[in-house]
């Protein structure tokens, strides 16, 4: 378990960039008053375009993305996904080591500990 955990904190430290947010497409309306887009029976909006929508401070944010704004959103938010997967899993190890194994914990609590315990070395981490 130890081991685990320390692979996980490794693999933090060189977390590729993230993104927190939502992605969505939809069709516009434009400024022109003859255009197919603002036919009152069978309206045919401009578009779809990709959008980012992204909360914060209680506001949401949305910003355009061209295809090279999309590429690079699409896999920061791919990054942020896979980053909240392992932060869950590192916080469930934590748990079972202050659970089952708070013997071997050694240093301050935001140390990652060395694993030793003074036990027989053929017992297992977990």
């Amino acid at each position: 378990m130890l081991r685990e955990r320390q692979e996980l904190l490794e693999r933090l430290a060189e977390w590729p960039p993230v993104l927190r947010g939502s992605l969505r497409k939809h069709g516009n309306k434009c400024g022109n008053p003859n255009c197919r887009c603002k036919d009152p029976e069978h309206p045919v909006l401009h578009g779809p375009y990709h959008y980012l929508s992204h909360r914060y401070r209680d506001k949401t944010h949305t910003l355009f993305l061209n295809e090279t704004k999309l590429r690079f959103a699409t896999e920061w938010i791919a990054n942020y996904k896979r980053l909240i997967k392992t932060v869950y899993r590192l916080s469930e190890i934590n748990f079972r080591i202050l659970r089952y194994h708070y013997e071997r914990l050694n240093g301050p609590p935001g140390g990652a500990g060395d694993g030793k315990s003074g036990k027989g070395s053929g017992e297992r981490d977990e």
